[in-house]
């Protein structure tokens, strides 16, 4: 059964969908955590520290919907809507996941709003 978390806002309500993998193992682990959103365009990010999220993976242009781990800024990154951003293949993101509810909650997290990132129960 595929891991899911929530990304819980004062408005917004995020779900996404992790992948297999070393980083988003780690992100799992650290549940629940609570951090500060920041915008840049249509992505979300927020700092959430995974000290042993070394992996450098082959760079890689990301998608809407989308999500990733930025190690330069350890970030966890949304992508929401319009990556001309993220369309630098020098870009180093690890693909963590995928929004799979809520994603026109996107819009309605404000800068620097307290987010909580938990596990789903359903």
């Amino acid at each position: 059964m595929a891991k899911r978390l929530i990304v819980r806002g004062e408005e917004a309500e995020i779900t996404v969908e992790l992948d297999e993998g070393p980083v988003a193992n780690e992100l799992w682990d650290r549940l629940p955590l609570e951090t500060r959103a920041t915008l840049r365009g249509e992505e979300l990010y927020f700092p959430v520290l995974l000290p042993t999220a070394t992996e450098a993976p082959e760079p890689k242009a990301v998608e809407v919907g989308d999500v990733a781990y930025w190690l330069p800024e350890h970030a966890l990154c949304l992508l929401c809507g319009n990556t001309d951003v993220r369309t630098d293949k020098d870009d180093p993101l690890t693909p963590v996941g995928r929004i799979v509810g809520g994603m026109e909650d996107c819009g309605l997290v404000r800068q620097n709003e307290t987010l909580r990132i938990e596990a789903s129960k359903g």
